[in-house]
C-alpha cells in the first residue's frame, strides 16, 4: 500500500525543483517519486561477494534444451484443451 508523505521546502528549493520538472514535463508527484527512487537505488548496493552471485554452477543436466523446455521437464507435457 502506498504511503502519503508531506514535507516543507524552502521557497527557493521549491521553485528550482518545479522549474526542473516543468522542463521535463513531470508533475511534482512524479518528480518526487523519481528523486526518492534514485536515492534508494544509490543506497542499496549489491555485495559482489554475495554467495548467490559468486557460486559456481554445480553439475550438468545433460539436457540441451533445458532453457526452452524447463516447464515441461518440471511439470510434464502440457495437455491441450479439449483433449483427454
Amino acid at each position: 500500500m502506498a504511503k502519503v508523505v508531506q514535507t516543507s521546502l524552502e521557497e527557493e528549493e521549491y521553485q528550482v525543483f518545479k522549474d526542473m520538472l516543468e522542463k521535463r514535463k513531470l508533475s511534482i508527484r512524479e518528480g518526487l517519486r523519481r528523486a526518492v527512487g534514485k536515492m534508494v537505488e544509490e543506497e542499496v548496493r549489491v555485495n559482489p561477494r554475495d554467495s548467490f552471485l559468486v557460486r559456481k554452477p554445480m553439475g550438468k543436466s545433460g539436457l540441451r534444451d533445458l532453457s526452452k523446455k524447463h516447464d515441461e521437464y518440471l511439470y510434464g507435457k502440457r495437455r491441450r484443451r479439449g483433449s483427454s
